[in-house]
């Protein structure tokens, strides 16, 4: 496990796709919580801008996955590195995403969430959070986990966002006032964010063994620092 830090948007960003190359170096799977040092939305490797309107103290950050925009704020978001040497590399995309959010799912309920997978539908907006893909976790119906997946030669890398509060009004000034009545954990429930975040790395654990500890040094910051304009599309 890569120890928690707070870094700016493409940072993290940069982290986490060099996570899918130590990966492959270590030939080990790497997992990391991380937090935000200032909202930020991201989009999708793909996504055009349109339908977005991100106000100027909101950093814009580009992922090294697809999918759509999210708003990164009141969250724990994770990140997942397996190289594909080992079974579990060798997943389909739909195989790994499942498996994910299986484990997620499985640490929400342990802690008396009633989360469950979703059935296969899609939302049709830039805002990843409008409605639920196949096996993404929903509790009553709303989407409160949101995840992407992006593959190198050597490693799965799949990240996402456990939205803990939702900030409706922000998200109607960036995607429009359509936005459906969306809700994060803390919306729904009273729960001990660390007290979850150490049942969802447990939940890894059981599948991918016990973790160890692994700081981010000054070699990997540099790295991940002179990556990191790859992925910044605005910062204030």
């Amino acid at each position: 496990m890569i120890e928690k830090g707070v870094f700016p948007g493409a940072l993290n960003m940069a982290i986490d796709s060099l996570m899918a190359e130590w990966s492959a170096n270590m030939n080990s799977v790497l997992f990391r919580f991380y937090g935000w040092e200032r909202p930020t939305v991201s989009l999708g490797r793909f996504q055009k801008e349109d339908g977005i309107n991100v106000p100027d103290w909101i950093d814009v950050v580009r992922r090294p996955s697809g999918g759509r925009a999210l708003l990164h704020h009141r969250e724990i978001t994770y990140c997942l590195a397996v190289p594909k040497k080992i079974n579990f590399g060798k997943l389909s995309v739909l195989e790994f995403h499942r498996l994910v959010h299986s484990l997620i799912r499985d640490a929400l309920v342990e802690a008396g969430l009633h989360a469950e997978l979703s059935s296969e539908r899609r939302g049709n907006t830039a805002l990843c959070f409008d409605a639920p893909s196949r096996y993404e976790i929903v509790i009553n119906g709303v989407k409160v986990v949101g995840s992407a997946q992006f593959r190198t030669a050597e490693s799965i890398v799949e990240h996402g966002s456990i939205v803990l509060k939702q900030d409706i009004d922000l998200l109607k000034t960036i995607f429009g006032e359509d936005v459906p009545p969306l809700k994060g954990i803390l919306d729904l429930y009273d729960v001990d964010v660390k007290a979850l975040e150490e049942r969802i790395l447990a939940q890894f654990e059981k599948v991918f063994g016990t973790s160890r500890k692994i700081q981010l040094d000054s070699s990997m910051l540099k790295e991940a620092r002179e990556r990191s304009p790859l992925y910044e599309v605005r910062r204030r």
